[in-house]
């Protein structure tokens, strides 16, 4: 039993990373909480099929893979490394109002070149496993009224490293959380607002009432072994982001049977998606806001199943824009997060 330990003990620390190969220590404030460990390692079994023998006697370790999801509750303060390494362009924090709140913007980068990160986990008393870099590749946000968010990471990396020099047992024990509080809830204080893209800017009247709703955001990447290295080379684009959102209401009404007429004439669309937490200092409280300049309905449902409501659900695939629409200054890619928390530094630097 010596050295066994329990997801209580279990510590797990993110940190940017400089160099694809090179891992750096995690420390203070480099640490999340997380639900599970999804972060999966292969390697692959080489066997030596040659004939002029009577079964197969030998095979060698192939191709080492790395990836999987880390599953949490969603935090307004925690993620901002991991979204901006996704997203790919953030920037120093501005001070709100002289105040203990800072706010920041996460936006789209069409390519993500050199952003990533080094991950470490500490599942063992006397052993850390170091992921030395890892791609932070897609996210999935989702909520349910009355409930915190989660977010799903999935990651690619390079090797596992579990005897590295760099994060050890000694260093693991330094990271700390910058805020272990502070989950976004979906409550009586979100705000979805979806009105026509080409329409005025989006007001009060455009609020919608979905019941629950899931985020995604994905940048499909390979990741190939090259000579003279350990693991594989840094991910790279391979094809088109994706990005979608499902949207859940508890019933078919007349509100949201216009959807089915925005479907039908495959009208543009836009959304922000507000979240507001705990007051930060004075009137100034935690926020994240999901913002979307152009998106198309697909799929609309109202499936009567009984004698019960009929519910109602749609998915819409989120896309760049030509201009910036009304109330979206300068926004032309598919996706923005905009936070307030107390993060004083860019999380890209």
């Amino acid at each position: 039993m010596a050295g066994e330990m329990t997801g209580r003990e279990f510590i797990i620390g993110v940190r940017k990373a400089t160099a694809w190969h090179t891992p750096l220590a995690c420390a203070a404030g480099h640490g999340i909480l997380i639900l599970s460990d999804g972060v999966k390692v292969s390697i692959a079994s080489e066997p030596d099929d040659s004939a002029g023998q009577p079964w197969i006697q030998e095979a060698d370790a192939g191709l080492q893979t790395v990836a999987g999801n880390l599953e949490a509750y969603m935090r307004y303060e925690g993620f901002d490394t991991i979204l901006a390494l996704l997203m790919g362009t953030a920037g120093a924090p501005t001070r709100v109002d002289l105040t203990a709140a800072y706010a920041n913007s996460y936006l789209l980068a069409s390519k993500i070149d050199g952003l990533f990160a080094t991950l470490a986990m500490k599942k063992l008393t006397s052993a850390v496993w170091e992921f030395p870099s890892v791609k932070i590749n897609s996210i999935k946000i989702s909520g349910e009224m009355n409930k915190p968010l989660k977010i799903s990471i999935g990651l690619i990396g390079d090797k596992l490293d579990r005897a590295s020099s760099v994060n050890t047992t000694t260093t693991i024990a330094t990271i700390t959380v910058p805020d272990a509080k502070n989950r976004i809830f979906m409550d009586k204080n979100t705000v979805f607002r979806m009105n026509d893209q080409s329409a005025i800017a989006l007001a009060d009247g455009d609020k919608i009432y979905p019941s629950s709703f899931e985020l995604t955001f994905s940048r499909p990447m390979d990741s190939e072994p090259v000579a003279g290295q350990d693991g594989v080379d840094e991910p790279a684009d391979n094809g088109f982001p994706v990005s979608t959102l499902m949207l859940k209401f508890p019933r078919y009404n007349e509100a949201n049977n216009a959807f089915f007429s925005d479907w039908e004439a495959y009208t543009s669309k836009k959304i922000d998606i507000t979240f507001t937490g705990a007051t930060i200092e004075d009137t100034n409280k935690y926020l994240f806001r999901i913002v979307a300049p152009h998106l198309k309905i697909e799929d609309p449902e109202a499936p009567m199943s009984g004698p019960g409501k009929i519910p109602m659900s749609m998915k819409c695939t989120l896309m760049g824009a030509s201009a910036a629409p009304a109330g979206m200054t300068a926004l032309t890619a598919p996706l923005k997060i905009d936070v307030v928390n107390t993060r004083t530094t860019d999380p890209l630097a």
